[in-house]
């Protein structure tokens, strides 16, 4: 098989894993704006809505190990395969869910099944790529996982347009589309020979006990924080600058457009999706030239400015730019993690230490939207300040008791990837 046939070949395993971050993502981002005018007329109040957004989430949490130790058994694709299918299921029955209770066991089995996606990739990726390889590619993971949640709120928003439901049924389309592309251009990544039998499961979560627990805690923090803004940035931009769904002056380098609150947040998301897109381009470049732990600690450091400077702005202008170093530190932060675990673990471990690191990044999403929410009841400027505090406590957490090292394994080509 020539160069340019695996090239080409690749290109469209890395086409299809990264439409299943994205599609891993974009479920929760699809619901943070309509859940709450969905759920109205079947007497949701806001615990139940609470409890709503979170389901999804903590399912995802409490079975991202499970099916990441099933990868290293049965192998990547039939975990993925099954979390697709089971995103489109749940979003068909959020579609047609016509009671609060049904709407708990959609998400539910959404979470159960989706829990499947992030190992899944992420080992894949592990399987395919040499230590020099996988930070770029990690990076471009990090960052459709990012897109998912910065575009599910712009495409529900335009969806909605044609009914309330469309969204849920059009994300299940794009989760079966994307299964079935999978079927047919995903080789399985993991040789027969490297999958692991139950008599030899290693107690992955032994490693929380070990110095290279720090990250997965770290990978926590970056989503906590992160989640933050997702649940706070609405009232912040009403409180501190009066915007509402009503066109509103809003100040703009010492003049002012006029703009609604949806228009701010939807020019904020653009500038992060775009951050997210630049920001990947040099994350692989990042961590060749001065490895995993000083990337890490320069997200962190974008994350920390960021968040210290939101209490200063004082227009459009100053919020973007803020946001922007949020977004820039988020998204040097998944990719620089992701791909530092990943080294320092055995290729038998990759799937049931990468569901542990993804449950590590669900338990933050579950825990920064209503612990963001309760922060900014007490004061405005508080999950702000704290995400700040957090982030520089887990900067000085890398710079002096990080562990180093990484498991040397050499990459053997899989004859199955080759040949497709």
């Amino acid at each position: 098989m020539s160069e340019i046939t695996k090239v080409q070949i690749k290109g469209r395993q890395m086409t299809v894993l990264m439409l299943s971050m994205f599609i891993f993502t974009l479920g929760f981002g699809i619901i943070i704006p309509v859940m709450g005018y969905y759920t109205k007329g079947m007497g949701a109040g806001a615990l139940e809505l609470g409890l709503l957004m979170a389901a999804m989430s903590a399912m995802q949490f409490l079975f991202a190990p499970l099916w990441g130790r099933i990868s290293d058994r049965i192998g990547r694709k039939p975990v993925l395969l099954a979390g697709l299918l089971g995103f489109a299921l749940a979003f068909v029955m959020v579609g047609f869910s016509t009671q609060l209770w049904m709407l708990f066991v959609a998400l539910i089995i959404g979470g159960i099944l989706t829990a499947g996606i992030w190992p899944a990739v992420l080992a894949y990726i592990a399987d395919i790529t040499t230590h020099e390889e996988r930070g770029s590619l990690m990076g471009y993971a990090g960052a459709a996982s990012g897109l998912g949640i910065i575009a599910g709120p712009a495409i529900s928003s335009v969806l909605t347009t044609w009914g309330m439901t469309v969204p849920f049924f059009a994300s299940a389309a794009l989760g079966l589309v994307t299964a079935i592309a999978g079927f047919f251009f995903l080789p399985e990544s993991l040789r027969q020979d490297r999958m692991t039998a139950p008599e030899k499961k290693m107690p992955v979560r032994s490693m929380l006990r070990t110095p290279m627990g720090l990250f997965f805690f770290l990978m926590l923090f970056a989503t906590f924080a992160l989640a933050c803004i997702d649940t706070t940035y609405v009232y912040f931009i009403s409180d501190r600058f009066g915007m509402s769904e009503l066109p509103s002056v809003m100040p703009f380098l010492g003049g002012h457009l006029v703009l609604t609150g949806p228009n701010v947040l939807g020019i904020i998301f653009t500038a992060m999706g775009l951050i997210a897109v630049v920001s990947q381009l040099a994350v692989g470049a990042l961590m060749q030239k001065y490895g995993e732990e000083k990337t890490i600690i320069f997200g962190f450091g974008f994350l920390c400015v960021g968040m210290a400077l939101v209490v200063l702005t004082v227009d459009l202008a100053s919020l973007v730019l803020v946001t922007c170093l949020i977004a820039l530190g988020g998204n040097l932060l998944n990719p620089a993690i992701n791909t530092l675990v990943s080294k320092r673990t055995s290729q038998e471990q990759q799937g049931a230490t990468m569901g542990l690191l993804g449950s590590f990044n669900s338990i933050g999403r579950v825990l920064g939207p209503s612990m963001g929410g309760f922060a900014y009841v007490v004061s405005m400027l508080l999950p702000y300040l704290g995400s700040a505090v957090l982030a520089l406590v887990s900067m000085a957490m890398v710079r002096f008791w990080a562990p180093g090292g990484t498991v040397k394994q050499p990459i053997q080509e899989n004859k199955q990837y080759q040949v497709m």
